[in-house]
């Protein structure tokens, strides 16, 4: 990527993927209404809608309630969650598997309270 500059980096969870993406998208069919997207893309937001649980506003406001609730919770780990969304302890143990802090079984079940708070 010759001449581009990385202005911030932060984790999206996949419902804010797919509102990116659609916005890509539909300024794609404003600029070439026969190649909107490039495969990369369209695959990407196939995958994310496929996949997409919440709405993008639940999602942001899912994950910022966690890492509020939790300061050892940083933004890569709620998205995680959010994306996910686990629905027992097991699950919770799986994904912090690799990670330094393995949330106690009283955290786990305020995280699973909280994401029953979003599930349909």
């Amino acid at each position: 990527m010759i001449g581009r500059k990385k202005l911030e980096e932060r984790y999206l969870t996949i419902a804010e993927t797919k509102e990116l993406l659609e916005r890509r998208k539909a300024e794609g069919i404003e600029e070439n209404p026969e190649e909107p997207m490039f495969y990369e893309a369209r695959v990407s937001l196939e995958h994310a809608e496929r996949f997409t649980r919440l709405k993008p506003e639940q999602a942001v406001e899912l994950k910022e309630k966690l890492m509020e609730l939790f300061d050892w919770l940083d933004e890569r780990l709620a998205a995680k969650l959010v994306d996910l969304m686990p629905e027992d302890y097991f699950d919770i143990r799986v994904i912090f598997a690799k990670e330094e802090y393995l949330p106690t079984k009283e955290e786990a079940e305020e995280i699973i309270r909280l994401l029953d708070d979003y599930r349909e």
